[in-house]
């Protein structure tokens, strides 16, 4: 059987609100988390959604295990800040996701951010 792969994601936008990632240098760089927001849409056709991701180091993620269990889900653990690793990172996901519509590329998309319509119900 084979699946028709056709639909592919493309990335609008990576935001960053809680740094800017052309000047960043984290207060301590063992233990540092920050927000990206990836908002992509079907690559050549309108529309656009958000998937968020936690970016952390592995102290920081130590720390937080701290008080008890702590989901991986919409993790990316790096080792050390740097942006466009992270940009390499993220246009490797979007490659990687392809389905027959929009709808299945976004699904597998949400396996790895917190995608702004996961649980939505019609």
């Amino acid at each position: 059987m084979t699946t028709d792969a056709s639909t592919r994601a493309e990335i609008r936008w990576l935001l960053t609100p809680d740094i800017d990632p052309e000047t960043y240098v984290p207060d301590d760089p063992e233990r540092f988390m920050f927000l990206v927001q990836m908002i992509a849409g079907p690559a050549g056709e309108p529309g656009e959604e958000s998937f968020d991701f936690e970016v952390c180091s592995p102290g920081w993620l130590a720390k937080q295990a701290r008080g008890g269990p702590v989901a991986g889900r919409h993790h990316v653990i790096v080792d050390r800040f740097d942006w466009p690793a992270l940009v390499a990172y993220f246009d490797d996901l979007v490659a990687r996701c392809t389905g027959a519509d929009w709808s299945e590329v976004a699904g597998k998309l949400s396996r790895y951010g917190l995608w702004e319509f996961e649980d939505y119900r019609a």
